[in-house]
């Protein structure tokens, strides 16, 4: 064969997977899909990765939620980064994954440019927890107690550059205190050692906590938000109390394998957006404290970047670092 009848070979063959690709991605989707959650189960990241589950799910095929944690969540977005870029599999990130973990893993930041944003899914304030048997019962209280005792009590957080970690460290810079990172795999096994004593207090998100609150476990002391929680509305935020200004909040998002065709997220965003605006949904959520959302995947690109400037001053300063 010449050069210019391999030229026609080569143009029909990529043609004919262009076609192939179109075809496939406009019966999407034509097997089950699987989710990975990439920390244990019973954490907010869950939470979220079962309610959008649920929803894709209308699409008429079964949704599988894949729990894989670890290392601050890498290990599931690195298993998402291998995967086909046809949508069958997904990843459910929380902010600190995209906005802080590349300024501070080089296998995060590779990780990060092989899959790409879909939509973000809400938003989650963060409560000042306690054991209920400390001797505090303000955030005033908690800071004098941890000023009279500098260095000596440790808090816990899901994993070293997760939003409890850098938002506990915000909340160190501001206040003047001296506690030490306590890291664990994810939120639930924090809050077994929170309640026991273990370490002495942590920032974090409404679905690990909401119900040890309320059942008197543990103690919120302040939100992190703005605005009071709907869920606990007497307990007030540190900008009206100790700290005028502050706000942090995580956001959760569904990223997928760089490459998705085009018409696959056309389906992705608006059943999502569907999904995420369900009374069901807002209900399930809402009982917890969280806000469903979505969005484009270009506001979720916008919001990630504003969120990466934001902490990158906090980890200088903390010199918080992470092993690759």
């Amino acid at each position: 064969m010449n050069h210019s009848g391999w030229k026609k070979l080569l143009a029909g063959l990529a043609c004919g997977i262009c076609l192939m690709s179109t075809a496939q991605a406009d019966t999407y989707p034509s097997k089950p899909i699987t989710i990975v959650a990439p920390y244990p189960p019973g954490g907010a990241t869950d939470l979220y990765a079962r309610s959008v589950a649920a929803g894709l799910g209308e699409l008429g095929q079964s949704v599988v939620v894949d729990n894989r944690a670890g290392a601050s969540g890498i290990i599931g977005a690195d298993y998402v980064s291998r995967m086909p870029a046809d949508g069958y599999t997904m990843l459910i990130g929380a902010s600190s994954m995209f906005s802080v973990l590349p300024l501070l893993s080089k296998r995060m930041d590779g990780v990060y440019q092989k899959i790409e944003p879909v939509s973000i899914l809400g938003f989650n304030p963060s409560y000042v927890v306690v054991p209920s048997t400390l001797p505090v019962n303000t955030i005033q209280e908690l800071l004098d107690f941890l000023k009279k005792n500098p260095g000596k009590y440790g808090y816990g957080s899901a994993g070293t550059g997760t939003s409890q970690h850098v938002f506990m460290e915000l909340f160190k810079q501001r206040a003047g205190i001296d506690v030490f990172p306590v890291q664990y795999k994810g939120s639930s096994p924090m809050v077994v050692d929170l309640i026991a004593e273990r370490v002495v207090m942590a920032i974090e998100q409404g679905p690990a906590v909401l119900s040890y609150i309320k059942s008197g476990k543990l103690k919120a002391l302040a939100v992190t938000t703005t605005k009071r929680s709907e869920a606990l509305p007497d307990v007030p935020t540190l900008g009206e109390t100790v700290l005028p200004g502050f706000e942090a909040v995580t956001w959760f998002a569904l990223y997928a394998p760089k490459g998705v065709p085009q018409n696959v997220i056309d389906k992705l965003v608006p059943q999502i957006a569907k999904t995420m605006a369900s009374k069901e949904v807002k209900e399930r959520l809402g009982a917890v404290g969280v806000e469903p959302a979505s969005s484009t995947p270009q506001a979720l690109v916008k919001r990630q970047a504003e969120e990466t400037a934001l902490w990158k001053d906090v980890i200088t300063r903390s010199k918080i670092s992470l092993e690759d």
